[in-house]
């Protein structure tokens, strides 16, 4: 009876050992019975993932952190293993593993953030590590901005103070008693003016009273004449509508018409076209002239000295003398100089 109570004790310190055992493991991310698939990421910063943290697909927990350890490449990076124990869960190569705040107190997670591949990691894999901005430090990326507006600040107040400090100092501020002494004569200025003013305007007051009654009575007489202004604006309307049917346009035409043809007529008058431009052209017509002229002097002289060949008078029976006149005269001349051009070969 002693014998069977002790292997009783003894086999529930075996059991209770091995519920032990069991239990530490599963805390650490092991489940000997789930026969889960193990994965590994590689991080530089776990920010405060510890082991049996869960891993979790879309808000729904599939497996746990198993153990955190160093990389092998002894450059202070961690390898994670998690495992999953969801069989139907199919996880890409190019899934991410990413670290996030699981809930408010900064509990730290891993969250499987599926890819586009279509080829599925197996057991042992390493995943692409990924890690969300934590609280501290998204709230510290949102002070950043407000830390430099708030230095910006404070050096605008210093600059404003150095300026004032700079105004009240004894040299700058030997001017600022005639500055206000200035302001104060402006200001007494103004006042006189307004004063000068409001005595003008009450001096006045009868000649603007009247000035304001001869607008009135303007007033009503353009309103009185309402009718003549309009009578008046329509036969000014009659005659603009008289000046459009004159038919400007067609005149205009005529005239640049006529005018067209008057340049031709020119033109051909300075080319020497027609009898009128033969004779505003060709020279003949003036020799002719002048050539007619002088025949005509030179048989007035000869009539004047030898009237007898024209008119044969005689009183007394009595022979005139016969003058030579001065046709004969040039022509005896010109009978000369051609006989000394013909003798003039011989003699040389």
């Amino acid at each position: 009876m002693q014998k069977g109570r002790e292997i009783k004790i003894g086999i529930l310190v075996i059991l209770g050992g091995v519920l032990l055992v069991l239990g530490v493991n599963y805390l650490k991310g092991l489940n000997p019975l789930g026969g889960g698939r193990a994965f590994h990421a590689i991080y530089e910063n776990i920010d405060g993932l510890a082991v049996s943290n869960p891993v979790v697909v879309n808000g729904f927990q599939v497996g746990q952190v198993a153990s955190i350890e160093f990389a092998a490449s002894g450059r202070g990076a961690l390898d994670v293993t998690f495992v999953i124990e969801e069989p139907k869960l199919h996880v890409t190569k190019d899934t991410r593993a990413k670290i996030y705040s699981n809930d408010l107190f900064g509990t730290k997670a891993i969250e499987l953030v599926a890819g586009r591949s279509t080829e599925l990691a197996v057991a042992g894999d390493t995943l692409t590590s990924d890690i969300e901005m934590g609280i501290t430090e998204a709230v510290k990326m949102e002070l950043v901005p407000l830390r430099q507006k708030t230095d910006q600040l404070i050096a605008g107040v210093d600059e404003i103070l150095i300026n004032l400090q700079t105004v009240f100092q004894d040299s700058a501020t030997q001017g600022l008693p005639k500055a206000f002494e200035s302001i104060q004569r402006t200001m007494e200025n103004l006042e006189s003016t307004s004063a000068t003013l409001d005595l003008t305007v009450e001096e006045n007051r009868a000649a603007l009273k009247g000035i304001v009654n001869n607008m009135e009575e303007l007033t009503g007489f353009v309103n009185s004449q309402q009718g003549a202004l309009s009578n008046a604006l329509g036969n000014f309307s009659q005659i603009s509508d008289s000046l459009a049917n004159l038919q400007l346009a067609s005149t205009l035409k005529k005239a640049d018409a006529s005018i067209t043809e008057l340049n031709r007529l020119l033109e051909g008058l300075n080319n020497g076209e027609g009898s009128l431009g033969q004779l505003l052209q060709n020279d003949s017509l003036h020799d002719g002239l002048i050539a007619t002229n002088k025949e005509i002097q030179q048989l007035l002289n000869d009539f004047y000295l030898n009237p007898q060949r024209y008119v044969n008078v005689s009183v007394f029976g009595r022979k005139e003398s016969r003058k030579m006149s001065e046709k004969e005269l040039e022509r005896l001349q010109r009978l000369i100089q051609s006989e000394l051009d013909n003798r003039a070969p011989d003699g040389e």
